[in-house]
């Protein structure tokens, strides 16, 4: 049978159980998958992964995006693909890094450093906190993290988290698909959110 369908007509298929237009629609998307991989790979390669176990991720996001997309959305499924592989990916990489350079008492003060030197207070501050900031230090690390996620956005949560974690601005860009100056921007209404916590506990 010869699949010349829009992906919409492909997911009715697939949601009828044929098989051969799964095939298809996988076909037509393992190009993409391998193309995000082969991006992501730079930042887990040296951590004893190879290039399959990325494309494999990528894959599973595809997989996501088939079961899960709505055709009522107004979203294409291309874009809501290319979310659904993306966040995968991302995820992935953030857990290797996770286990890679994960504290050894995440209920240690603030100014902990995880195994990259990385402390909270560097996630927003390129330079040593000031007296002001001070109180931070006094702060337990989880419950001052979890006030101050209560005021970020769910892309901030991700710029944070990955900050904090230890990716350069310019790794989160690329990371997250955004440009360096988005990242800066984050950073900055994370640090204007951190100040609304601050006051908060004076």
């Amino acid at each position: 049978m010869d699949y010349e369908e829009n992906d919409y007509e492909l997911l009715y298929l697939i949601r009828e159980s044929n098989e051969e237009a799964k095939e298809y629609l996988y076909k037509k998307y393992t190009p993409i998958v391998e193309l995000k991989a082969k991006k992501y790979y730079e930042f887990c390669k040296n951590n004893g992964y190879e290039l399959n176990d990325l494309i494999q991720e990528g894959m599973i996001g595809l997989t996501s995006a088939i079961n899960d997309f709505e055709d009522n959305k107004t979203a294409k499924f291309a874009t809501f693909a290319n979310i659904c592989i993306d966040r995968q990916l991302v995820n992935f990489i953030r857990n290797v890094n996770r286990q890679k350079h994960q504290i050894l008492n995440e209920s240690v003060s603030i100014d902990a450093e995880n195994k990259k030197g990385i402390t909270l207070l560097d996630v927003l501050n390129d330079t040593n906190p000031s007296p002001e900031e001070s109180f931070f230090l006094l702060e337990e690390q989880e419950e001052l993290k979890d006030k101050i996620k209560e005021k970020l956005t769910d892309k901030e949560k991700e710029v944070f988290d990955l900050r904090f974690e230890g990716f350069t601005y310019q790794e989160i860009a690329m990371l997250l698909n955004i440009s360096k100056k988005s990242v800066e921007g984050s950073i900055f209404r994370i640090r204007q959110k951190i100040n609304e916590v601050k006051e908060l506990k004076i």
